[in-house]
């Protein structure tokens, strides 16, 4: 069986060359044939390069541009499989690994596999829940309790675990914790709280481009439009 490693190599070797003994292969045509194979071959991430080859050459390729849109997704797919494998192994070796547990629902979620998806979501939680039993001042566990509720699509059980980081005052993860505290009240339609929330992560990381984006769109919400233009004007990094 060719080995995938090897496919890689020579692609890259073709790209990273530049200059072909035959100028007439540098075309869209010759790159279109490249991806075929590497499609072909399940080299997907190759093949995107390939197609990325193509669109250089000639941007309103319309085969081009569709078939680099299935290479991705059967990219993605592949990645989640794998992922799937991996984080199997991990959890048949220990079984109270919160991140595995963590891992094998986002490659879940990813091959579209729900109800599946939450099981897993639920198993972290429940060693992590164990985890605090021991040590409620575990910051890093309150996080990644936060994260697999977001995952499940539980705001306010998510935002209650991040509360709880932010009381903690775990510098590891704070910022982040006041972003994502931000984040969810928007969702919860508490704009106000919200808009306070992206304050203190802005205030904590002044060139968060994820936390001004998070200000302008509350301030959006709030009807405060010019502070709003401001706050994404800050986000792209443009000069105020």
């Amino acid at each position: 069986m060719r080995s995938r490693t090897g496919i890689a190599l020579g692609f890259l070797t073709l790209v990273l060359l530049g200059n072909f003994a035959v100028a007439e292969e540098d075309t869209a045509d010759y790159w279109m044939d490249i991806a075929y194979g590497l499609t072909a071959n399940g080299s997907y991430e190759d093949a995107v390069l390939a197609y990325d080859k193509v669109l250089d050459i000639d941007p309103d390729n319309y085969n081009a541009l569709i078939n680099k849109g299935h290479a991705l997704q059967y990219w993605a797919l592949n990645s989640y499989n794998r992922a799937l494998e991996i984080t199997n192994e991990i959890l048949e070796d220990d079984s109270d690994d919160a991140l595995a547990w963590q891992g094998k629902g986002v490659a879940l979620s990813g091959l579209n596999r729900q109800g599946e998806d939450d099981q897993a979501y639920a198993s972290a939680i429940d060693v992590l829940n164990r985890t605090l039993e021991k040590n409620p001042s575990d910051g890093e566990a309150w996080f990644l309790k936060g994260e697999n509720y977001v995952n499940m699509h539980n705001a306010e059980a998510a935002l209650a675990a991040y509360e709880e980081v932010i009381e903690l005052n775990y510098t590891q993860r704070i910022k982040a914790a006041w972003l994502m505290k931000a984040i969810l009240l928007a969702e919860l339609q508490r704009y106000d709280e919200a808009l306070s929330a992206s304050e203190m992560a802005i205030d904590l990381c002044p060139s968060s481009a994820s936390a001004w984006m998070t200000k302008g769109y509350l301030l959006e919400k709030l009807g405060r439009h010019a502070e709003a233009d401001e706050a994404f004007a800050r986000a792209s990094g443009e000069v105020l």
